[in-house]
Parts: structure tokens; sequence; C-alpha cells
């Protein structure tokens, strides 16, 4: 229906000095002096100014297929009329950087994921005289992806009103009891213990569950943690799941949350962060093909320079200029929190 627009142009340096000179082949029964060193050419480099409507995150379609025959469209979806394609696609694609999830394209869908495992699908069909889009649930929270899936069918549509979210007043009995379980320090450290128990069983939905608790007790404030129960942290995210792996993969995500938590509630030693030599990880998380890694990597980084500083050399020696541009650009084409996030960290440390 339509192509990507491709209206950019390569110019090249103008290099006068390069133009008198003449290169002739080497003779073939005279060797080249092994002493010989040919000048080095200075490298140019070009600043890279990061545009959304021209990265890889803006949904470009070359064609919006029928819909199949015997396709049943779900029920979430909408019809779009007296627009084109492209511009639905723009919309929605914008959409889903607000939303900041993890996306990969795939002809006419979007694959996304939530930092929190809800993974969902949105397709683009067209009919007869309009176009459909249809958001799908594969896995996790139901009511997270319904509450996602309206505000995509409305951006769709050109609507621009936020999603509304719901509020609801907590009692005061139930306050007060909360207020008082807060005081007890002993009632948080057992939580924290049937979190790390729960951990270190086989089962995977078991993990996961603990590691769900975790990320929930250590988001709230400073907790206290012995060192030597934060072992599994290093475990998982110094590994490298395959692709084909999903839980060791969720599980990873799930540690670099628990350990951006924990560096921004100041409740971890630096020393943890250097003997575990995490900080070589953290950079090379920045570029992640899933940006929910890559954004709680850039979590990590800001609470380090900001409240580590003297690790700040320790980042600079991995020559991180280059890796922090690529996540800004990143993050302004697909990921609202983590442009963000890369944008504290700018400000923050002596990387620039």
């Amino acid at each position: 229906m339509f192509s990507p627009n491709n209206n950019h142009e390569d110019i090249a340096p103008d290099t006068p000095e390069m133009r008198s000179i003449l290169i002739r082949s080497t003779p073939s029964m005279m060797a080249a002096p092994s002493s010989l060193q040919l000048p080095k050419i200075p490298t140019v480099t070009t600043p890279v100014f990061y545009n959304p409507s021209e990265t890889k995150c803006n949904w470009e379609l070359e064609t919006i297929p029928k819909i199949p025959e015997l396709y049943h469209v779900g029920r979430s979806r909408v019809s779009v009329s007296n627009c084109e394609g492209r511009e639905i696609a723009s919309r929605i694609s914008e959409c889903l950087r607000q939303q900041s999830l993890s996306i990969t394209f795939e002809e006419n869908t979007a694959v996304c994921e939530t930092s929190s495992h809800t993974k969902f699908i949105v397709k683009i069909f067209e009919g007869d005289e309009h176009f459909i889009v249809e958001v799908q649930r594969r896995t996790g929270c139901s009511f997270t992806c319904q509450k996602l899936s309206r505000a995509i069918l409305g951006a769709a549509t050109g609507s621009k009103a936020a999603p509304e979210s719901r509020t609801f007043t907590v009692p005061a009995s139930i306050l007060k009891k909360e207020q008082e379980r807060e005081q007890e320090v002993n009632a948080e450290e057992k939580d924290i213990k049937n979190a790390l128990r729960l951990i270190e069983q086989k089962n995977h939905d078991v993990q996961m569950l603990g590691m769900s608790a975790l990320i929930n007790i250590t988001a709230k404030n400073n907790v206290s943690v012995e060192e030597s129960s934060l072992n599994f942290l290093s475990k998982y995210i110094l590994s490298k799941p395959h692709d084909e792996n999903h839980h060791q993969s969720k599980l990873r995500l799930d540690a670099l949350t628990v350990f951006a938590n924990l560096l921004t509630q100041k409740s971890i030693q630096d020393q943890f962060v250097i003997d575990n030599n995490l900080l070589q990880t953290l950079v090379t998380d920045l570029v992640h093909d899933n940006l929910n890694v890559a954004f709680q990597a850039a979590r990590c980084m800001t609470a380090i320079c900001r409240f580590y500083p003297t690790l700040k050399s320790n980042i600079a020696s991995f020559g991180t200029t280059t890796t922090i541009d690529q996540a800004y650009g990143e993050g302004i084409a697909c990921h609202k929190l983590l442009e963000n996030e890369v944008q504290q960290l700018k400000l923050l440390s002596s990387i620039e």
C-alpha cells in the first residue's frame, strides 16, 4: 500500500587534499617493503540526531493485508475509516512508545511485552472501506492487557485521551492496620525470607512468584537484606539465557528490577557491585534487544552514579559514550521511560 520513507542522501565530506593523490598499482615482480606504512586517514565523526519519525520503532508497513477468509477477529478491536494505514500505524507506534513496552514488528503485527511479562499482539487488517485494528493477549495479566488495549485502540482512532487510572479510597481501619504492620520490622524481614525461599525452589512459577514479591517489597522503601542472600541476583544478571528459555529471561529481568530497586533505595553496598563484576553487564544491557531490560539497566546505572560516585570512573573505563547515546536513541524511538532514565544518566555521570 505504501513504502517506507527513504529520503536520505549520503553526503561525502569535502577532502580536496585527496584529489591530487595518484595511486598506482605495485608491479607484480616487486614486493612492497614490509616497513612501508600508509598514512591513516582521520575518521570524521558525524553527530547523530535521533528523530522518532525516522527510527525503527516507527511502524512502517509496505502492505496491509486483507482479513483472511476464515480469520476470527477478537473482541478487542476497532474499525478506522477516512484515514490512511500509514497514519494508523504511526498513531499506534507512538502510543506503544508512551507505554514503554518492548516491541518487535512483524509485517502487520506488533508483538509487545510489558516489564511485568504481560505479552500481547496488535494487528492491522484492511477491510472493504476501513482498517481493522485488533489487540490479542498472549500471556500475563488480563487486567493490564485490557488497560493497554483501550489506550492502543483509542490511539488508532485518533483519540488523545489518556487511559483513566482507577483510584480507590482505603478504609481508615485497614489503613491503620497497614501503618501498624509497617512498624513491625520482623514482619518485613519475614516477607523477604519467604520471597527468597520461593526463589530457591525448582518450580519456575514459584520462582516467579517469589521474584514478584521481592520486587514489591524492595520498591517501597529501604530494606535490610543480608549481602549473602543477594548472590542469586548476580547469578541471574550475569547469566545469558537462550532465546527459547523464556523462564530464565523473565527471571533475569526481575532480578535486574530488584537490583535497581535496592540501588535506588540505597539498600545495598557498593562492594557488592564491584565484587560481582556487574558494571560491565549493566553497560551491555543498555542496548539489549528487550527494552525493558535496557530500562532496568539504566535505572541501576543512574542510581550508581547518584549514590555511589566512586564507581563513576569504573563505568567510564568501559567507554560507554556510544552505548549511552544508542540507548537514548532507542528510548526516544520506542520507550519513554528508557528515554527519561538515560537522560538522567547523562546528567549524573561524566560520560557524555
